[in-house]
């Protein structure tokens, strides 16, 4: 069996693209790719197929095919090769089949073929669109990146083909004349893309028009009583009543949740309708689980690209708001500037989105409002260089806590890090007890998170990673193995279930593709 996938595989690819460079035509005529050459006549060789078929009927299933070719085989005898050929000469000729008319077509679409060696990579993408790519893929999360980083990118997106890197260079040239990449020194090796720049004019322009034509208004017929006493931060913004202001200050998720629960106070004091967008989820489930928060629209930052519905005179409060891309905060003020809405950014000082869009806004003159309020939760800082030496005593800690009752969480940046740490705190959960000695494992997925521009990279693939693609007939997915990954043809050899085999090329996929990295998973 593993012999008849080998030649399946060497049929389906190998000889197929060899036969057509040699200027022979192919037609895929069964499952799964199985290709034949138009013209030829088949019927009149397939005299074993024919006995087959006979034997077991048409809709057989492969075992009682199997069956059949074993009963209906002949014994082997000894045949003169040159006799043999002469006998498929005849065979053809009896046919009509010219074959030297057949060879001479083939020698011309070779020749032809030959003197247009360019047509074979139209296939890929463009030099300057797969720049274009490189360039958008990395300013999704870079402000910053290296002639390498755009490089390698572009070299992962255009198929490997000889000259491939000096095609590259030439593109990314031709983009830096074009400002669409930017220089960030002399020797041009750190740049930015005159996306990030435009964005970010853009960005002090729409704060500078919303701080001076937005208006707060105010009305008391709609005016929600207050319950609790205003921060001293809240106070003040009350009463300037600003258009679009940031609100900043420390704090864990408690804390975030007080600061946009007292800014809610205050919008619904005013008499203005309420709108929270939330940093991720994990912020969203935290928000609603406050009693104050409970009646209000809470949505994601994933609203803002999607088309967000802005309520004319409304007030807009986005939690942790360092967060946001540069894109996310240009929706938000458009939509501000467009309908007349109070903008209040909380910004809790975690790790900023890409281009810091708060730094941007700062610039432009934005008003900062410091807030001192919520629970203040101690934090003991421990200088250690080696770090074998910090993992044990977080281990430690974090064995002793789970002991004690508490639910603790251990945190560290990093796949192998976090791999070492989780290790280091099972051996030391293993040593209190905690955890049972014998090892328990299970095989898991991890999601490989793909976007439309990650999705078209060679190397986000490897051999034995999984790919799901959904089947809207059947509502259900359909899940492969990635056998092999081609760089010369920029496609991927998936096997199925059955152990059926078919080739994708990269550059077809979609959204309806999801890939896995599968891992073992200690789970006791």
């Amino acid at each position: 069996y593993a012999n008849q996938i080998a030649f399946g595989r060497l049929y389906r690819e190998k000889l197929k693209e060899q036969v057509e460079a040699l200027g022979y035509e192919t037609e895929v005529v069964g499952k799964h790719g199985m290709w034949e050459m138009p013209g030829v006549p088949v019927e009149a060789f397939s005299g074993r197929s024919q006995a087959i078929r006979e034997a077991v009927g048409e809709d057989a299933s492969l075992k009682s095919r199997d069956v059949a070719a074993l009963d209906t085989r002949k014994s082997k005898q000894h045949v003169d090769p040159e006799v043999r050929m002469a006998e498929w000469m005849q065979t053809l000729k009896e046919t009509g089949f010219d074959i030297r008319a057949y060879r001479d077509a083939a020698d011309q679409r070779a020749e032809t073929r030959t003197q247009a060696p360019g047509a074979v990579s139209q296939e890929g993408p463009d030099v300057q669109q797969a720049v274009t790519q490189a360039i958008a893929g990395l300013s999704e999360r870079k402000v910053q990146f290296t002639y390498t980083d755009v490089l390698a990118r572009t070299v992962g997106i255009l198929p490997p083909e000889n000259g491939v890197i000096e095609r590259a260079r030439a593109g990314i040239d031709e983009a830096i004349s074009r400002e669409q990449l930017i220089p960030l020194d002399r020797e041009k090796g750190l740049f930015t893309s005159g996306i990030h720049v435009l964005d970010e004019l853009s960005v002090r322009a729409l704060s500078r028009d919303i701080m001076k034509q937005n208006r707060v208004t105010v009305h008391p017929e709609k005016s929600v009583p207050r319950t609790a006493g205003y921060s001293d931060a809240v106070s003040v913004l009350a009463q300037d009543r600003s258009s679009l202001a940031i609100v900043s200050g420390q704090g864990g998720a408690a804390g975030q949740r007080e600061r946009v629960a007292e800014l809610v106070m205050m919008a619904r004091e005013q008499g203005r309708e309420v709108q929270i967008i939330a940093a991720d989820r994990r912020s969203q489930m935290n928000l609603k689980q406050d009693e104050r928060l409970s009646g209000e629209l809470i949505t994601g930052r994933r609203q803002l690209l999607e088309g967000m519905a802005f309520t004319p005179g409304s007030t807009v409060i986005v939690d942790q708001g360092e967060k946001l891309s540069l894109k996310e905060t240009l929706t938000l003020l458009d939509g501000a500037a467009r309908h007349n809405v109070q903008i209040l950014i909380t910004d809790s000082g975690q790790r900023t989105g890409t281009g810091s869009a708060l730094m941007a806004m700062k610039d432009a003159g934005v008003n900062i409002y410091r807030w001192q309020g919520g629970e203040q939760r101690p934090a003991t800082i421990i200088s250690e260089p080696d770090r074998n030496v910090r993992y044990a005593r977080l281990a430690g800690d974090f064995a002793a806590s789970v002991k004690a009752g508490e639910e603790s969480v251990a945190q560290v940046s990093g796949v192998r890090e976090q791999a070492i740490l989780t290790q280091a705190i099972r051996s030391e959960l293993k040593t209190q007890g905690v955890l049972g000695h014998p090892e328990v494992t299970m095989t898991a997925l991890s999601p490989v998170w793909l976007d439309s521009r990650s999705r078209y990279l060679r190397d986000m693939y490897r051999p034995g990673m999984v790919m799901e693609q959904w089947n809207p007939e059947t509502r259900s997915y359909d899940r492969y193995v990635i056998d092999r990954v081609t760089a010369q043809s920029n496609s991927l050899t998936l096997r199925d279930a059955q152990g059926e085999t078919q080739v994708v090329r990269i550059s077809s996929l979609d959204s309806s593709w999801s890939l896995f990295r599968p891992e073992k998973m200690p789970v006791a």
